[in-house]
């Protein structure tokens, strides 16, 4: 008997991690075709299923930015770095956010902990430290941002 416990307790753990999957491979198949409220629904659901689903705030992320709305973006984004502090996508997208928003003191701490752990996103470093560069228009703050 308790051998046919495990086994529908471990038959279950597999078929809610890969509803899971299901629900973030569908979105990202319904954003890469532009079905964006589609989309948006399936990442829902897969945050549903699984809360810590970083993926899925990420392109919830994208969704709010492409709709303009800057605070679900930031939510978004906040959340999936307190899942995974070193998530270089998240930390690129919410650098270019700390840009929009002016947010220097974040933008400095976000791009430097996105070049120590940059093995994906380092060719947008450079395109990254070149809009921080025109942020500032005296020559002290761009050679800091220069220099690193």
């Amino acid at each position: 008997m308790k051998f046919f416990i495990i086994i529908v307790f471990c038959l279950y753990s597999v078929s809610s991690y890969s509803a899971e999957n299901n629900f973030f491979t569908k979105g990202k198949t319904l954003f890469d075709q532009k079905k964006i409220t589609e989309s948006k629904i399936e990442f829902e659901r897969s945050i549903v299923s699984d809360p810590k689903h970083v993926n899925s705030y990420i392109y919830l992320s994208k969704i709010f930015a492409e709709s303009k709305k800057q605070d679900e973006e930031k939510k978004n984004l906040i959340t999936a770095l307190l899942l995974n502090s070193k998530n270089e996508e998240a930390l690129y997208l919410m650098s270019l956010l700390n840009i929009k928003e002016g947010d220097y003191k974040s933008l400095e701490k976000n791009y430097a902990v996105l070049k120590l752990n940059c093995s994906k996103f380092c060719d947008q470093l450079d395109d990254l430290n070149k809009s921080i560069c025109l942020l500032y228009t005296s020559p002290s703050p761009r050679d800091s941002w220069a220099s690193r």
